[in-house]
């Protein structure tokens, strides 16, 4: 049987690089562009993530603030917000001293409360009267000054720490917790704006917005993710 020697021709080989090349160009990009959306999407769900989980933190405390919260504004208008949380509360059992307060129904850790937290007789014998908390045994508060009248068994009493959200400045969009101090711990980043509102003695507004760290390259734009809540206070 004849069998042909001839093989490939010069020109027949740069046809079929160049369709080689045509065809591995298309697939580079097609992967290129999936590679961008799924990063895009990554991107995407972290923020929503981050945003979700700042503002479901930010509610769960402020359900529990007691008194009137207070709003300010420290990088865009009522962005700031600080308030007493609710920890602890009881009726004294009696037996206190002017720099005491005994509750035997509590079994507290040691040194469960330091110098930010606050004790406040709300009702009963010393009502008005808030001292800071110096340090505490499992059943008995120490205050940091005396009591003008010492709490007996009639005071009802309620322990608060210091707490506030906030940013502290607008370059690096990054929503910070105070908790009984001046040091801000980050929250969450990547949020661009936040306001707090209080419309009725009850309740607490929050919006919060949130962006991408990237570009859209669709869009030319940083995608956002807006946030609405409004805490219904159990104090």
């Amino acid at each position: 049987m004849w069998k042909s020697e001839q093989g490939f021709t010069v020109n027949e080989l740069l046809v079929a690089v160049a369709i080689f090349s045509v065809v591995l160009a298309g697939a580079y990009n097609a992967f290129l562009s999936s590679s961008q959306r799924l990063v895009l999407q990554n991107e995407l769900i972290e923020m929503q993530t981050d945003a979700r989980a700042a503002m479901d933190f930010m509610v769960r405390e402020l359900r529990l603030a007691f008194g009137t919260p207070t709003i300010t504004t420290t990088v865009t208008t009522n962005d700031t917000i600080t308030f007493d949380r609710l920890e602890d509360a009881g009726y004294s059992s009696g037996g206190n001293t002017t720099t005491t307060l005994h509750d035997t129904r509590k079994t507290w850790s040691s040194s469960s409360f330091t110098a930010s937290y606050t004790v406040r007789i709300i009702s009963g014998t010393g009502t008005g009267q808030a001292r800071s908390i110096s340090a505490n045994t499992s059943t008995q508060l120490t205050v940091s000054s005396a009591w003008v009248t010492p709490p007996d068994s009639s005071s009802l009493y309620v322990i608060t720490r210091k707490k506030a959200f906030t940013r502290t400045s607008i370059s690096d969009n990054v929503l910070r917790y105070t908790a009984g101090g001046s040091v801000n711990q980050p929250l969450a980043d990547l949020i661009t704006s936040h306001t707090f509102s209080q419309p009725d003695a009850h309740t607490i507004g929050i919006t919060l917005t949130a962006q991408a760290r990237n570009v859209d390259p669709n869009t030319g734009q940083k995608r956002q993710y807006t946030l609405t809540e409004t805490v219904l206070r159990r104090n």
